[in-house]
């Protein structure tokens, strides 16, 4: 198998190889179909397509309207049956479509290999795949772990996600040290992201990631507004990668010519992260918005300039590494309000990012003055000439 390829399986489900052992698919959502209908419809491509290449889903993002979590969840039960390799509960977050009720999309990073459940009794957290060479670990909402003991409000619950992340890494033999990539959505973002941010903060500083003694080791991560089905304050995913058997694996952080280190402003995340598996390069671009290089905020109330100047940090970041907005091969569009969806699809048809398999969502930003927000996986192609 090449090292990129991809195929059109469906009218709305884009895969990508990132080497041989990784795939991504990316099922977006518009056929006009009820919630549940639309959601059958796509768990059976997404699982036909993954069953074929004798993959498992590591990390699920599904994104719609919070009324729609389950007629979705009804939708992906009844395609997906009694496979075990569907166990671990998606994480339904709530970004609604542009313009219309329902399912917006769902991403899937699904690894080739012996798998199994991370779970504690009748509940399941994640994944664990042995793969040619090398561990993947996805852990999904791990908040849930600790939903039964109420958190008196929504920094401990952070606190107490991230505290169950790190015990389910350690038990498997993971540390924070190897996490690639977070997802964390937040509910009522603009209320505590502060105190978010010196949480994770905090947690970063204790494992050795962050500070004058730390090793810099953190992930790309997105950090956007978005409520969970089960009412919790914070949705915490993550995708953490070990070698194995002799593998090759390097996993390094990324930086951005165009914008400062976030950690200059107090968020502790990597403006992006490469992942190399043999011939393969996988880029993790984090959340990124219209922030310059001093972390200002840039064209406040300009919906169009802003998306504009997003998509140039992100083209940077990415040309810094050798690649490009035309490489990305999964990325999600959050938008504060959705009166921006047609200027927004405007601009994407005079982009790159036109033919990307791009989910855009309702989402409010970190900060009051950000209008739009796009984060990106990016599957670097070898060079024309290059011996695949």
């Amino acid at each position: 198998m090449l090292d990129a390829s991809e195929t059109i399986v469906a009218s709305h489900l884009k895969t990508t190889f990132a080497g041989r052992d990784i795939v991504l698919a990316t099922w977006r959502g518009g056929s006009g179909r009820a919630p549940e209908e639309e959601a059958g419809e796509a768990y059976s491509a997404l699982a036909a397509t993954l069953r074929a290449e004798g993959c498992a889903p590591v990390q699920e993002r599904v994104f719609g309207d919070l009324a729609a979590a389950p007629a979705v969840a009804r939708g992906r039960a009844r395609a997906t049956g009694d496979g075990a390799e569907w166990a671990v509960p998606a994480t339904y977050v709530e970004g609604s479509p542009v313009g219309r009720p329902g399912l917006a999309g769902v991403h899937v990073v699904a690894v080739r290999g012996a798998s199994r459940v991370v779970a504690e009794g009748e509940r399941a957290y994640g994944r664990v795949v042995e793969g040619n060479g090398l561990r993947v670990l996805g852990l999904s909402d791990v908040g849930r772990r600790a939903s039964s003991r109420l958190a008196p409000g929504p920094a401990e619950d952070a606190a107490a996600a991230i505290d169950a992340a790190e015990e389910l890494l350690a038990r498997e033999g993971f540390s924070f040290r190897d996490v690639a990539r977070t997802w964390i959505y937040l509910r009522d973002i603009l209320d505590w992201y502060g105190p978010f941010n010196a949480v994770r903060n905090a947690a970063f500083r204790r494992m050795g990631l962050l500070g004058a003694g730390g090793d810099g080791k953190i992930p790309a991560s997105t950090g956007i507004e978005g409520r969970n089905a089960r009412g919790g304050w914070c949705a915490l995913d993550l995708l953490a990668l070990r070698p194995s058997d002799g593998g090759k694996l390097e996993v390094k952080r990324l930086h951005n010519r165009r914008q400062s280190e976030a950690t200059d402003y107090g968020s502790a995340f990597a403006r992006a992260t490469e992942v190399s598996t043999g011939g393969a390069r996988t880029i993790f671009v984090s959340g990124t918005a219209s922030i310059d290089d001093h972390g200002k905020s840039m064209h406040a109330g300009d919906f169009e300039t802003q998306t504009r100047y997003t998509l140039d940090a992100v083209d940077a970041l990415l040309d810094g590494a050798g690649s490009g907005l035309a490489d990305v091969v999964q990325a999600t569009a959050f938008l504060k309000n959705p009166c921006d969806g047609r200027s927004f699809d405007r601009l994407v048809e005079r982009s790159p990012l036109r033919d990307v398999p791009l989910v855009t969502t309702v989402a409010d930003v970190c900060r009051p003055e950000l209008l739009f927000e796009i984060d990106a996986t990016v599957v670097v192609r070898p060079r024309r000439g290059a011996r695949r």
